[in-house]
């Protein structure tokens, strides 16, 4: 398909205000997207759909889908379209206030409960002159290819966007691959790259978490790293964890609910965490911190072409592919409204002022491309 078909279909999705996503996975020179052929509203219930998911931080609250079996699927196989944004005028932005008290209040708490690590993030919000969702999809994918990059449209949520650096889960077959990601610093080409004991505890949460949980799903559970992540202009740690499912009657449900929210979005112990967040947090995250991805989708080595239709794909139902991220970097369009979420892992070494300048930092991988 050319470009100009593909970003045609995507402009009457959103004039006829249909449900789409659009997006990009780590290191594919292609872009894919799901343009729902009705108005309906789908919610996941078990995670036995087939589709795009696009799920909140929040597990109790719904988390919309986009069936594969009512979409049109289309593909663009290389990156080689223009990207026409015009760049907007962005107010700088300085440490507020309240997110250094907030900070410091957690170190307290964590320096005088069994509460180990928690996240805690704010939104950015700045008025656009310049807010067309495709182009600044297009200059999202365009500068971040190894990261998984998208669009999302839906009546029920409205446009969200991202480019996020951390794999949930992949799942083929009964092979599992997932990651702890967490410790943050700003790539200098000029220094060696040194971690504090800071980033290398607040990463060891994470770690220790995901290999706990999943020992009661997987076997043998394998490790390797950590290593350093670049991710646009920041560096994270980043440790790689595989394994096979077990032969059990585990859902993929019940893993879900068990993996998120990990200690890199949330903290440790989870549920303290959690009622931490939700106690302190001054606004709901939505989507932020959240997940979306595909899921339960055939591979792409049981696609064929279909004689109806050359874009559609049909497929072969057996094996089944599920590739799902955290909504990192992240931001929600509501006209020229954009809403930038970004947040960082408190510990008991966590000091206030870098962990203001760290979201900031972070909230440029979205911003820059504005």
């Amino acid at each position: 398909m050319i470009s100009t078909d593909f970003f045609d279909h995507l402009d009457k999705a959103i004039k006829s205000r249909h449900p789409f996503v659009l997006f990009s996975k780590p290191e594919h020179r292609s872009l894919k997207s799901y343009i729902q052929t009705n108005t309906e509203t789908y919610r996941i219930d078990d995670y036995s759909e087939s589709g795009f998911v696009f799920a909140p931080f929040d597990s109790a609250k719904d988390s919309f889908y986009i069936p594969l079996e009512n979409s049109m699927v289309i593909e663009l196989e290389h990156l080689d379209f223009d990207a026409k944004f015009k760049p907007n005028h962005l107010d700088r932005i300085e440490p507020v206030d309240d997110h250094l008290k907030l900070v410091s209040t957690a170190i307290d708490t964590i320096n005088t409960t069994d509460l180990e690590k928690v996240v805690l993030s704010r939104a950015f919000k700045f008025n656009l002159q310049s807010s067309n969702p495709i182009e600044i999809f297009k200059s999202l994918a365009q500068t971040y290819p190894s990261a998984f990059t998208y669009c999302w449209f839906h009546p029920q949520t409205g446009f969200w966007f991202g480019a996020s650096p951390e794999s949930l889960l992949k799942l083929e077959g009964r092979s599992l691959t997932t990651m702890a990601l967490a410790g943050t610093q700003t790539f200098n080409p000029a220094k060696d790259i040194e971690w504090d004991i800071k980033n290398k505890d607040e990463h060891a949460f994470v770690t220790d978490y995901l290999v706990d949980v999943l020992s009661n799903y997987l076997e043998p559970i394998k490790t390797s790293g950590p290593h350093t992540l670049r991710a646009g202009e920041l560096l994270h740690l980043q440790t790689h964890i595989t394994g096979r499912l077990k032969s059990t009657d585990h859902s993929l449900k019940e893993l879900l609910r068990a993996m998120h929210p990990t200690p890199a979005v949330c903290g440790t112990p989870r549920q303290m965490a959690l009622d931490y967040v939700f106690l302190n947090e001054a606004y709901d995250r939505e989507f932020y911190a959240g997940f979306f991805g595909e899921l339960n989708v055939p591979t792409e080595q049981t696609f064929r072409n279909s004689k109806k239709n050359i874009e559609n794909r049909a497929y072969q139902p057996n094996r089944k592919s599920t590739h799902l991220a955290v909504n990192l970097r992240c931001m929600k369009l509501d006209g020229s409204l954009a809403t930038l979420y970004s947040g960082g892992g408190i510990t008991k070494n966590s000091d206030p002022l870098t962990e203001c300048v760290e979201i900031q930092n972070k909230i440029q991988t979205i911003k820059k491309v504005l």
